[in-house]
């Protein structure tokens, strides 16, 4: 499969020359390739002059767009997704550091499942200094700061289920800094909306047309990419996503976008007392499923445990099993595909999905979900 990133930058040289320089290490099978579509946004740094005197292993395009009142990551995103050449347009921001695996598990997801789009997170690296030299030579953690915090998005997922499409709001964790989608599908909805010109939501917004054109978002924990640090203004990025939100909601007037305005404390410097994000993305995401007659939860949920002796019939089972019963399935195995093909499965029934959890996560689920069996004795712990 020919694969084409697409990565926007904007006087952020030395945090783009690092990212370039960690997609050098790639692991692909063969028959599959890919190329990076650099869109430069009109930087005045020297960015165009770094690229070019980097020694890369992989064809790269880069596209300079000259600055004007309508530049923004969408207009960005758009010309690179217009110059590429491959049938699967991977998104990666120009801040991340990209795992070798990397491309290779979007394309697993895209190869096995055509209509998805496919949904990495990344993890927050420590302020400091990447070392370039070490990283040319290897993609190795001793090659830049450490991991301060994981994506928040993570806390959601392991809390409630990694099977994205059984949350009510699965479309909003389209970010553009670890996503993929085939070239076809972003040309039938048009990109990126070029109209969201600040920071945020220009990418939630396409994950909720892609969902509503019929597309399933999934989930892959082994896509993995590090954002390296760089400050940033919380009262200007605040600024920025009431701005876009007014438009995301005058375009999408459905309650279910509305309902993101619950998220609106947490970005909100002047609220001491604000929830955190996982707080208030919990709100958000239980008032859409109120809103989809999936409230209260009521239920008893049947638990099933896959291990490696029942890998190979899992899908089956989970797929007979779900059809009828509203379905916890603890995952032991190491395989990477069940995960994919779970979030595929469509049982009508809660299908919530976990990958090899931890004893506390197995407590705070059995609380919430009041699952028929303990979860720690049905892991046999």
């Amino acid at each position: 499969m020919k694969v084409s990133l697409v990565i926007p930058t904007y006087n952020s040289m030395d945090l783009v020359t690092s990212c370039l320089v960690s997609l050098n290490h790639q692991q692909l099978e063969k028959g599959d390739e890919f190329e990076v579509v650099l869109i430069d946004d009109g930087s005045t740094d020297g960015t165009g002059e770094a690229v070019d005197y980097l020694l890369l292993t992989y064809p790269i395009q880069r596209l300079y767009l000259p600055r004007t009142e309508n530049s923004c990551r969408s207009a960005a995103r758009n010309a690179g997704i217009r110059a590429a050449k491959g049938e699967l347009i991977v998104f990666v921001d120009g801040d991340q550091l990209v795992d070798p695996l990397f491309v290779q598990e979007h394309i697993r997801c895209h190869r096995a499942h055509p209509d998805v789009f496919v949904i990495g997170f990344r993890d927050y690296l420590a302020p400091g200094k990447v070392d370039v030299d070490l990283l040319q030579r290897s993609f190795t953690l001793d090659a830049f700061p450490p991991v301060s915090e994981p994506d928040e998005r993570w806390e959601v997922a392991a809390a409630l289920s990694e099977n994205l499409p059984n949350l009510a709001t699965g479309w909003h964790f389209l970010y553009g800094c670890n996503s993929s989608v085939r070239k076809q599908h972003l040309l039938d909805v048009g990109g990126f909306d070029e109209n969201l010109r600040k920071w945020s939501f220009e990418d939630v917004e396409l994950g909720y047309r892609l969902h509503r054109q019929g597309l399933t978002p999934v989930f892959n924990r082994y896509s993995r990419v590090y954002h390296q640090f760089h400050p940033e203004s919380n009262r200007q990025r605040h600024a920025d996503w009431r701005e876009n939100f007014a438009y995301f909601t005058s375009k999408h007037p459905e309650l279910e976008v509305r309902l993101q305005w619950v998220l609106d404390p947490y970005f909100d410097p002047d609220r001491a007392d604000g929830p955190s994000w996982f707080e208030a993305y919990l709100r958000f995401e239980f008032a859409c499923r109120a809103l989809a007659g999936r409230l209260p939860l009521g239920r008893t949920y049947e638990v099933l445990v896959i291990d490696e002796e029942r890998v190979t019939e899992a899908v089956h089972e989970i797929a007979q099993r779900g059809a009828t019963d509203d379905l916890v399935v603890i995952d032991t195995t190491n395989d990477r595909d069940l995960p994919l093909a779970v979030q595929t499965l469509r049982t009508g029934r809660e299908l919530l999905y976990f990958k090899q959890p931890d004893q506390h996560l197995l407590k705070q689920v059995e609380k919430t979900f009041g699952c028929v069996a303990p979860l720690d004795r049905a892991t046999g712990a």
